[in-house]
């Protein structure tokens, strides 16, 4: 086993010294939760903390005691994550900004360097945002990708809905997807609830075939984009089949830009990336490199709102987006989609009456001390 204070020689303290530019909202704070820090104030993550902020990483036993001698000086790169070493004898962590300062309450390790990754492609899903419903374009999207080979995806939980603050808290969150997806899957796809990935070579049959054919040296392959025109809002509420059907965002709207490398879209390997920007890499280890695949191949088709006076709109002037036509989606991957997204729906909503009567006895005292709304039950 070694000393306790012992780094282990298989770690990641790595350092990174980059212009990452992390602007804070003039005037505007937003406290942040976050895995390795705790509940911490957002103003203590301003642009120092990019370059050359020092950090202590503190180190626990099982009883939470501190390791004499352990604590390890870091920086943070990027923006909110900071690089501590593997040591012997660990099971819990803190940090703190100077080595003599009362930590913030340890928490516990969790192992997730596995040999191999246990998941082949991961979705990393960018924050949900403003006040639309997205109950149908949830469903879409996870059905989709299921259809294309992908079994797990993560969503940011946490609704954000002060438009100001979107693009920095953005930022935080894929920083957070990229480090939980390290060691657990090999690849990443990093996109927002409104953005699919096509795959319209038909000999591809999935996700995972399409990237099956890059080597270890390849760190991100980048694909070109379509901006399709979305003109109205999805529903409030679940109603009947028909709604469902003229409302899913693959049928309705197929008004479309020409193919585009603006804002291009990203699959990465976590363990193999320092740094993610909103849409690519910003920075990968020496090594590697980026691959790009043709369009003919594949492409992701955004599905981008064209309501004015919210965050990013205007995008129609962009020069990037003019000359749109009528772009279909494939007729035999579009009706297994409308097929699988109505049945999820249909499960999830369309649920049959509860007669009180049905409701066996235990929880029926229940139903009498707190109202017939517990079980939303009718007579």
């Amino acid at each position: 086993m070694g000393r306790m204070d012992q780094v282990n020689p298989y770690c990641e303290a790595l350092y990174f010294t980059a212009k990452f530019h992390f602007q804070m909202v003039k005037g505007v704070c937003l406290g942040i939760r976050s895995g390795k820090l705790g509940n911490v104030d957002c103003n203590q993550l301003d642009v120092s903390h990019v370059e050359t902020q020092k950090v202590y990483c503190r180190y626990y036993n099982c009883l939470r005691e501190e390791i004499s001698n352990s604590s390890y000086q870091s920086i943070f790169f990027p923006m909110n994550v900071i690089r501590c070493p593997r040591r012997i004898g660990v099971k819990y962590m803190s940090i703190s900004f100077n080595s003599e300062e009362i930590p913030q309450e340890p928490i516990p390790l969790i192992y997730r360097v596995f040999e191999t990754p246990i998941h082949e492609v991961s979705v990393c899903v960018g924050s949900i945002y403003g006040s639309e419903s997205k109950w149908l374009e949830v469903a879409e999207f996870i059905e989709h990708y299921k259809l294309i080979g992908n079994r797990r995806n993560r969503v940011d939980r946490d609704p954000i809905r002060i438009q100001n603050n979107r693009l920095a808290v953005y930022l935080l969150q894929i920083n957070e997807c990229h480090q939980r997806s390290k060691h657990h899957s090999k690849w990443v796809i990093n996109v927002d609830i409104d953005e699919r990935l096509f795959i319209l070579n038909d000999k591809i049959k999935s996700v995972g075939s399409l990237l099956s054919g890059y080597n270890d040296t390849v760190a991100e392959v980048g694909f070109a984009i379509r901006r399709i025109q979305k003109t109205e809002k999805l529903p409030e509420k679940y109603e009947s089949d028909e709604q469902i059907i003229s409302e899913m965002e693959f049928l309705k709207y197929n008004v479309s830009s020409p193919v585009t490398w603006g804002a291009y879209k990203t699959i990465y390997r976590p363990e193999k990336i320092a740094a993610m920007y909103y849409h690519w890499v910003y920075q990968k280890y020496p090594g590697t490199v980026a691959e790009y695949v043709k369009s003919e191949v594949a492409l992701f088709r955004h599905y981008r709102t064209t309501e004015k006076n919210i965050l990013g709109s205007g995008w129609l002037t962009d020069p990037n987006y003019k000359n749109f036509s009528i772009v279909p989606e494939e007729t035999k991957f579009a009706e297994k989609l409308k097929e699988n997204v109505l049945k999820k729906i249909k499960y999830v909503y369309d649920q049959r009456v509860l007669y009180c009567e049905e409701i066996a006895q235990i929880p029926y005292e229940e139903y009498k001390e707190f109202g017939h709304d517990i079980f939303n039950c009718t007579f």
